[in-house]
């Protein structure tokens, strides 16, 4: 047995007295709270143009919203499902692990949240951010310890790689600090560096963990024949891919090679991988309506990724930044959050209300329309042509958003306490 962890040998014991059940519901609650939160940050991003005096300049609350949305929304939310449906792990370690997780989590989001719009990246939010990189750590840690002598499903093959990215993805942002301090803020290696954070956390921890937690699924009804295929294309592509991502210092053409060869790669895989989710069906024809929309921006994003391998098509996002910000976009609300909500949805019980179903209507409302404007007003500075009161509209329909995520977190709180209150 490894020291500091205990393997729970108790029979599984009701809501009402299990302290792991409350810990998970304690994270979707938080997490969907804090999604809430940064979605109105995103708004008021968007009303920057039409306000007059802040305490904090745009770049700054740009990016206390955007470690926000990777601490606190997307790391406790995954916690959440992992801790859920991979529970034969969480057995593996003492309560008190997780309850220290969760905290050092959420602290170190909260941090983030309220140092980086007031100081930018100063003492105290780098503080935060450090201590958030370490909740990551602790995590995996935890996941990998718990993860061996484990058979090697294809959940489990696709959770430990999408740690091990998460691990290495940490070193971008602790190579921007000596990068700065070399005065290489702004160079081509410090921009590298961002984008090599961002590549492993966007196709490597957030998408496998996705992967994980859906072949679990599959693999409860005994499904998932082409999981290991998947998995092996997918993992094999995904360091490779990260030239994808330094097509913008326009460097020789093999990185284009490489880069498309991966993105190649993941487009085999995602054959195989319709092939194994063909047929599959959740409790709720509406869950399987929102598994959908996740699985049709994931196509979306494969291909605009092997998209960008071209020379000609590389250079137009570099040269629109709209398009970066909406393929972004795309991946974290598209495939991310919507994958998360039906998983959430469907495993912590949650029943299509009112409240709900109005909630998503608005939250697909604006993540359509404004996906569509941003790409619009990208195109528009290739092609010469504009989109009218495009701050307007972007503004409007970005409101469309903490609403639907307010009517969402409220409803869902409320049924929460209603299955704690029962169990």
């Amino acid at each position: 047995m490894i020291k500091g962890f205990k393997v729970y040998t108790s029979t599984p014991v009701s809501y009402k007295t299990d302290d792991v059940a409350k810990l998970q519901h304690l994270l979707v609650q938080s997490s969907f709270f804090n999604l809430l939160l940064v979605a109105m940050a995103g708004a008021l991003l968007r009303a920057y143009p039409f306000l007059d005096t802040l305490p904090f300049t745009y770049k700054n609350l740009l990016h206390g919203h955007s470690h926000f949305a990777f601490g606190g929304w997307v790391m406790p939310i995954l916690l959440a499902l992992i801790m859920k449906l991979f529970p034969e792990l969480v057995r593996k370690a003492h309560y008190t692990h997780w309850r220290n997780l969760t905290l050092l989590m959420l602290a170190s989001a909260y941090g983030m949240l309220l140092s980086f719009p007031l100081q930018g990246y100063g003492l105290v939010s780098i503080i935060f951010s450090t201590l958030s990189v370490l909740a990551g750590y602790y995590m995996v840690y935890l996941l990998w310890q718990a993860l061996k002598d484990m058979p090697s499903k294809t959940s489990y093959l696709f959770l430990k790689a999408g740690l091990f990215y998460l691990a290495i993805s940490a070193i971008g942002p602790f190579a921007t600090g000596p990068l700065i301090a070399m005065g290489q803020s702004g160079s081509p290696l410090y921009h590298n560096s961002i984008y090599f954070y961002l590549h492993f956390q966007y196709n490597g921890w957030f998408l496998f963990a996705v992967m994980a937690l859906l072949y679990k699924q599959l693999e409860t009804r005994e499904k998932g024949s082409y999981g290991k295929t998947v998995f092996w294309l997918m993992n094999v592509a995904c360091i490779p891919a990260f030239a994808l991502s330094l097509l913008w210092n326009k460097p020789s053409l093999i990185y284009n090679y490489v880069g498309g060869a991966a993105a190649l790669l993941q487009l085999v895989a995602l054959g195989y991988l319709s092939k194994d989710v063909q047929g599959y069906k959740t409790s709720h024809l509406w869950l399987q309506h929102l598994l959908k929309a996740a699985f049709v921006a994931f196509v979306l994003k494969l291909i605009l990724q092997a998209a960008s391998a071209f020379p000609a098509i590389a250079a137009m996002a570099y040269q629109n930044r709209n398009f970066v910000i909406a393929y972004l976009h795309l991946v974290l609300l598209g495939v991310i959050t919507v994958f998360a909500m039906a998983s959430t949805f469907q495993h912590y019980y949650i029943r299509r209300s009112i409240n709900i179903r109005t909630g998503l209507v608005f939250f697909f409302v604006a993540f359509i329309v404004t996906e569509l404007l941003i790409a619009g007003a990208a195109a528009g500075n290739l092609w010469g042509f504009s989109i009218p009161y495009y701050t307007e509209q972007l503004l409007f329909f970005s409101f469309f958003l903490p609403t639907g995520l307010f009517l969402i977190f409220y409803d869902m709180s409320r049924q929460l306490r209603v299955l704690m209150y029962l169990d």
